[in-house]
């Protein structure tokens, strides 16, 4: 008998995959997969008679949407939203990353840095201010080449900040580190997202035998994220929600905006049959 199923019961949607269209090269993948939604949705234009009764409706210029929201936070996500890319830091290419400490004063006036600061040569770090007993800014000082009233001198190689003799407490630090173990998104006023091919990929039941697993894939030639109202929730209970809006390829006389494909595991069916002949043996 043909499989040609009809009422299948949805497990859930288990990744969603973004592809160039072009080189076909996977740019994302999200398996965190909470209210994933597809939609379509058409212009009606209306045919009315004389006394103003409709006749019929035309209806064209349809259109799709895809959202779903990532558990997790996801920085190919964000970049494909932002418009950008994922860089990532190399031995040969570092990426710049800022640091902001409160180290302890020790007794001789030299506070100690966690990483090495990046930067001109001399002035890698340009100000230090201290903090106060009650957690207030107090004195600022400013890096010099010798010791000073009002300065500090830094030894960048040695991760050493000097103060002048007596300053005590706390110091507040900024500067930049290198890293090689580094990621950077960069949004840009000019960025938007390009235009990806997706796969979601399913997973069916039979609503006869739920033992019977199908495979299911929503193929999308042409999906777009959509930048009009992007929001990353900054909290550890915040989701990552996204929205895609599907487009038929101009070029395309089918006017194909996805397709809905389920399918046998014909290697899971073959396992089965194995084990019930086994069975049967026995």
């Amino acid at each position: 008998m043909s499989f040609n199923p009809n009422e299948l019961i949805l497990e859930k949607i288990r990744a969603v995959e973004e592809y160039n269209p072009s080189t076909k090269e996977l740019t994302g993948r999200y398996t965190q997969i909470e209210e994933p939604s597809l939609k379509t949705s058409a212009e009606g234009t209306q045919v009315t008679d004389a006394m103003g009764s409709e006749i019929v409706t035309f209806y064209n210029a349809q259109t799709g949407t895809f959202s779903f929201t990532n558990s997790l936070f996801s920085l190919d996500l964000a970049a494909s939203q932002l418009g950008t890319e994922k860089t990532a830091g190399t031995a040969d290419k570092k990426l710049k990353v800022p640091v902001s400490e409160t180290p302890d004063i020790n007794p001789d006036g030299t506070v100690k840095l966690k990483y090495v600061p990046a930067g001109p040569e001399g002035a890698e770090i340009k100000s230090v201010r201290i903090i106060n007993d009650n957690n207030t800014f107090g004195e600022k000082y400013e890096v010099s080449p010798t010791a000073a009233a009002g300065k500090f001198t830094l030894d960048a190689e040695h991760k050493t900040i000097t103060l002048p003799a007596g300053v005590t407490g706390r110091a507040f630090v900024q500067y930049e580190r290198e890293s090689a173990n580094a990621v950077q998104i960069t949004k840009k006023t000019d960025g938007v997202p390009e235009v990806k091919s997706l796969l979601i990929h399913a997973i069916f039941h039979d609503p006869c035998d739920t033992n019977l697993v199908y495979a299911g894939v929503i193929s999308v030639p042409r999906a777009q994220i959509n930048p009009e109202a992007v929001e990353i929730s900054l909290s550890s209970e915040g989701k990552h929600a996204a929205e895609y809006k599907l487009q038929k390829s101009y070029c395309d006389s089918n006017a194909r905006l996805f397709d809905i494909i389920v399918a046998v595991d014909e290697e899971e069916e073959k396992k089965n049959e194995e084990t019930d002949k086994g069975t049967e043996e026995v």
